[in-house]
């Protein structure tokens, strides 16, 4: 090769790493949350991403079908992202049947609720505390972050192109092998429960419904262990996670109003299976 076509193979290249740096170390591009992490999967190949796996969720899991408490969950989740940091995509919310404390989302704004974490929450600020933790995942765009930590960017891009048919089944089979996690990193669950914390003052929700929410899994962690066995290999250890959620609501100014809405939750509760 001459000098100088080597010469312009490396301005070429040059040319397009600046290019592509952005797209590399940009973060989510409508709010600059988690800039600088390794996510270059765009807006609308992770919205693909998230309604197909939605679908093999449904085949995976028991999706639970009550249109009632479907509603509720769905109205919660709506009131939450109003005031979340990523309104340029459309959020789903849905709930498994499953006695199990546990909540997940998936990539593109698909989140889910285990019946048995709502049996054990007491009012809608602690139903909205989870889904604002999950909302805050979404936002990030932390799945997006694990799936390319996890599997390369070219296996994602193989599914987005449709290039292999049984890549979506794989990843929730694996989701499911971990009870719905991608394994987040402890960075990922503070910044989700930051994030999640400020949604839930911002919708109007007392903020105390987190601390809470917070303290029922301390206290699980020893009276119910086994209920929080993949919760607990998933997520960083809970007085750490309680002790920062704290920090941050203490610097919250006073709701003149805060949301709990007991009477309300206590009627969809009565729905959900025994």
């Amino acid at each position: 090769m001459s000098s100088s076509a080597h010469a312009r193979k490396v301005v070429v290249f040059g040319a397009f790493a600046v290019a592509l740096l952005p797209l590399v170390l940009g973060g989510c591009a409508t709010t600059g949350i988690n800039r600088g992490q390794l996510n270059i999967i765009t807006t609308d190949e992770e919205v693909k991403m998230g309604k197909e796996m939605s679908v093999e969720v449904a085949k995976q899991y028991d999706v639970y079908d009550n249109a009632a408490i479907t509603a509720y969950v769905q109205g919660v989740g709506n009131k939450v992202v109003q005031h979340c940091d990523r309104r340029d995509i459309d959020y789903h919310f849905a709930v498994i049947k499953k006695d199990e404390i546990n909540a997940f989302a998936l990539p593109g704004g698909y989140i889910y609720v285990y019946t048995g974490l709502m049996k054990d929450i007491d009012d809608e600020s602690q139903l909205a505390a989870v889904i604002a933790h999950e909302v805050g995942h979404v936002t990030a765009r932390h799945s997006t972050e694990r799936l390319t930590a996890l599997y390369g960017y070219q296996f994602l891009v193989s599914l987005i192109l449709g290039e292999n048919p049984n890549g979506y089944a794989k990843l929730v089979t694996d989701m499911v092998s971990t009870g719905g996690f991608l394994r987040y990193s402890r960075a990922n669950e503070y910044e989700a429960d930051e994030l999640g914390a400020n949604y839930l003052y911002a919708t109007g929700y007392d903020p105390k419904g987190m601390i809470e929410l917070m303290g029922k899994l301390k206290k699980m962690e020893t009276s119910e262990p086994s209920q929080l066995e993949v919760w607990l290999a998933t997520h960083p250890p809970t007085g750490e996670r309680l002790s920062k959620i704290e920090t941050e609501i203490a610097g919250f100014p006073k709701l003149a109003s805060p949301v709990r809405n007991a009477a309300g939750y206590a009627a969809i509760k009565a729905k959900l299976p025994k």
